[in-house]
């Protein structure tokens, strides 16, 4: 057993994989739906052996869409609105080791700590103390209440971004008696962990942490109170048709929430235009107390390091699954592209990504699009945000599911991260040089963490604004200058979003 006695209380953890880990320490708590999360003030004492719960899951289907199935995690813990617990991992109780704090992708509807992807132990063993949170999403974590009820529910839509920065709290606080520096803290997090942590540094880092790297994911998932009571208006309609009343909203089961929220699938905000992702309605909002109108300059003029990148072919583990978009269904795939830009503009789009691709299969550019529009161009930003601070990425490395199907597909850098690669059902998903691969995320990851440059070995990594310079991350990793920037600026021109 490994024992520790810190400020918020005495933990008992499990020595596995030569690695001191606890489970499921609550960092916060709250004593009514929607209400914000506050510190836990007393000492507690826990034998912190099992994950903590899972918030509950707002999984959306498409009766169009074969669906991502495969990638849909089972591991995931028992769903309850009790879910605010973090993990701990490091190989040595004693010292001053840099933190990294992993903050969980999931559209901000989806997904855990719990996870079987995230084995902390891989990167713990590199001289870091790992530790990983959970927080309140969908409607629970991400619903705007306060006018769409008249006040009755004081929710700002940033419940689950306050919950994340709690977790930051109690790291900050207690992480030295687990061996961590809480003065050398980093954030990461991939997909919606990507755009949490971006909004971490926008709302101003507090002095709680030094370093984030972001994947897949810019600072483009926000809403403004407009576009938040919008949605909110809409969910509220469903729930009322569902047979509830806003008095409600707090006394029903928690099931009839998510419920309710999944029925927006295919819901529009009064404009016609579909979401790009129809179920991240539940955005951060820009409510001026947690995340302010000024929160693009407060992110450029922050001190923090960023390290930031995206995978080469992000949007195919959805578009290669669609059959409509597989096909190359023309009809569908250009009503899809006129709710994104104008129609007298998409010929010249579509001809400049064919010869650029090489292709005259539509599907093959709608694809490469939707990855400049959704994971691209939000990262090319941020990193130019961040001058002489920020380092970019490109993980190029090609999956062999479903025979090559989904290319180089978002997510797909994951198990390399976290070391679990090898194992079932990770195993499959790449090539046999996935040690190395491995290797050339957890190095860099790391140093970051460490000294906030990921130059390794020898090579050295340049910060992104000079050049536009990528480290491309395969089997090797070598320096690139970004090779999107012409597809961006097309994008740039004729959008209407």
């Amino acid at each position: 057993m490994s024992l520790v006695q810190c400020p918020s209380g005495n933990f008992e953890g499990i020595l596995k994989d030569n690695c001191h880990q606890f489970f499921g320490i609550p960092f916060a708590k709250f004593n009514q739906r929607w209400e914000e999360s506050r510190p836990i003030e007393k000492e507690i004492s826990l034998t912190a052996l099992e994950k903590g719960n899972s918030s509950p899951q707002t999984r959306f289907r498409d009766e169009n869409h074969s669906g991502v199935g495969f990638f849909l995690d089972t591991s995931l813990t028992k769903e309850s609105e009790d879910c605010l617990s973090l993990n701990i991992c490091t190989e040595d109780l004693s010292g001053a080791k840099p933190v990294m704090i992993w903050i969980h992708g999931g559209a901000l509807v989806t997904g855990g700590s719990s996870s079987m992807m995230y084995e902390l132990a891989h990167l713990a063993k590199r001289g870091v103390v790992i530790v990983s949170i959970n927080y309140r999403l969908g409607p629970l974590g991400f619903l705007r209440l306060e006018e769409v009820t008249n006040g009755k529910i004081n929710s700002s839509g940033n419940e689950g971004l306050k919950d994340q920065r709690n977790a930051i709290k109690w790291v900050k606080k207690n992480i030295s008696s687990f061996g961590g520096d809480p003065n050398n803290i980093s954030i990461f997090g991939e997909s919606a962990g990507s755009w949490s942590c971006n909004l971490q540094i926008a709302a101003g880092s507090e002095g709680l942490f030094n370093k984030a790297i972001c994947q897949s994911g810019g600072l483009d998932a926000v809403a403004s109170k407009d576009k938040a009571n919008k949605w909110s208006e809409l969910f509220i309609k469903q729930f009322k048709n569902d047979g509830y009343s806003i008095d409600d909203l707090r006394s029903c089961k928690w099931q009839e929430i998510i419920n309710t929220a999944k029925k927006l699938r295919h819901s529009n905000l009064g404009n016609g235009k579909k979401w790009v992702f129809p179920e991240v309605g539940f955005l951060p909002v820009i409510d001026n107390e947690f995340i302010k109108d000024d929160y693009l300059e407060t992110y450029s003029c922050s001190d923090i390091d960023l390290l930031a990148g995206t995978t080469l072919d992000e949007y195919k583990l959805w578009s290669s699954l669609h059959p409509n978009i597989s096909k190359n269904e023309k009809d569908y795939i250009m009503r899809r592209l006129s709710k994104m830009f104008q129609q007298d503009h998409l010929p010249e789009l579509i001809d400049a990504y064919e010869n650029y691709l090489d292709t005259n299969e539509l599907g093959k550019v709608y694809s490469a699009i939707l990855t400049d529009i959704c994971f691209g161009i939000p990262t090319h930003k941020i990193l130019t945000k961040k001058e002489g601070k920020s380092y970019g990425y490109l993980f190029s490395t090609q999956s062999e599911i479903l025979g090559g199907r989904l290319g180089c597909f978002h997510a797909s850098e994951l198990p390399y991260l976290f070391g679990v690669h090898s194992k079932r059902p990770y195993s499959n998903w790449g090539p046999k040089e996935s040690n190395e691969i491995s290797n050339n995320f957890q190095k860099p990851w790391t140093q970051f963490s460490k000294i906030g440059d990921p130059s390794f070995g020898d090579f050295a990594w340049s910060t992104y604004n000079t050049s536009f310079e990528l480290a491309l991350i395969g089997k090797n990793i070598r320096a690139i200058r970004n090779p999107f920037l012409e597809r961006y600026e097309i994008i740039e021109k004729y959008k209407i979003f």
